[in-house]
């Protein structure tokens, strides 16, 4: 009998301990705890960051920055070198002339040519170069006549063709500064008779570059030199580079590489016009610097002293 009591008991505390629990299970269900875990268990959702200031700092700071560099470039506190805007037209590149300059005592005693690279600068075919390549093998000038014969090339893959003779009409004479102004004018007088494949006739008008400006050059603007270096297989050549610097009131520093057989060629800005003549390559160990006699102080020269001379050596 004690044990069927004890075991009423038990089953009534079970009863009234489920019973309990339904009950309260309600009474959370009635207040809505079961349907917001994220509050029993103190869950805190993440907030949403508003970064639309930041992206505004950021875009601002930008701007700024923007703002800087352009003003730096137009000062030209730093260099900012300037790409082509355009390509070297096959015109262009026939003002760019070989020439064959033959020593006086050619055939006679002598078989020494000084070849050379020259730019064409008017359509009269008036042409820059330098006055070494119109010397003679002891470096005097050149007084035969024709001075030097004029090549042109119509493919660049090709070299070009002997097709006129040029005289000298003025050079500058030598001193013994490390930088000469190292420059000689000549003019294209006629066609060469004995050369196969000359025109019977000069043209009206000649092939030339347009010249631009040198002594608004800055450092960092873009350079490219043009002629026809001995190591460059008797064809065209074309290198670039920047203004690396200055020598002096007319020489011109540049990266871009020129070689022998380049001097007196064409030294181009951006817009491929004539801003100076190739004349030096100073080597140091494994690199090279090239110097650029600037067209602003040829011009110069040739406007005030060769046009007021009757002489062909015109000091500088």
């Amino acid at each position: 009998m004690r044990k069927l009591s004890r075991i009423i008991i038990i089953i009534l505390s079970v009863f009234l301990f489920v019973s309990g629990m339904v009950i309260a299970g309600f009474i959370l269900y009635g207040q809505g705890v079961f349907d917001k875990p994220d509050k029993v268990f103190n869950i805190k959702r993440p907030e949403v960051v508003n970064d639309n200031k930041d992206t505004q700092d950021t875009q601002d700071r930008i701007k700024q920055l923007e703002d800087k560099i352009i003003q730096l470039e137009e000062d030209r506190k730093i260099p900012f070198p300037e790409p082509k805007i355009t390509f070297l037209t096959q015109d262009q590149i026939k003002a760019v002339v070989e020439l064959w300059c033959p020593d006086d005592d050619y055939g006679y005693g002598s078989d020494f040519i000084s070849i050379g690279s020259g730019t064409v600068i008017s359509s009269e075919g008036l042409i820059i170069t330098n006055r070494h390549v119109i010397s003679n093998e002891d470096w005097s000038v050149i007084t035969a006549s024709p001075t030097c014969y004029v090549a042109i090339t119509n493919d660049i893959s090709e070299e070009p063709v002997i097709k006129y003779t040029a005289e000298l009409i003025a050079y500058s004479p030598e001193n013994s500064s490390d930088f000469d102004f190292d420059v000689a004018i000549l003019y294209i007088s006629g066609v060469c008779e004995e050369c196969e494949n000359a025109p019977r006739f000069i043209p009206s008008e000649f092939s030339y570059l347009e010249p631009g400006y040198s002594d608004g050059l800055n450092l960092g603007d873009y350079i490219a030199i043009a002629g026809y270096p001995t190591i460059g297989a008797g064809t065209f050549n074309f290198t670039e580079g920047i203004v690396s610097g200055r020598v002096g009131g007319f020489v011109i520093k540049t990266d871009a590489k020129i070689d022998s057989g380049n001097s007196g060629g064409s030294a181009l800005n951006n817009k491929y016009e004539l801003i100076g003549v190739p004349t030096w390559t100073i080597s140091g160990g494994a690199e090279s610097m090239g110097y650029i006699i600037g067209i602003d102080q040829v011009f110069n020269w040739y406007n005030n002293k060769v046009m007021a001379s009757k002489s062909k050596e015109v000091a500088y």
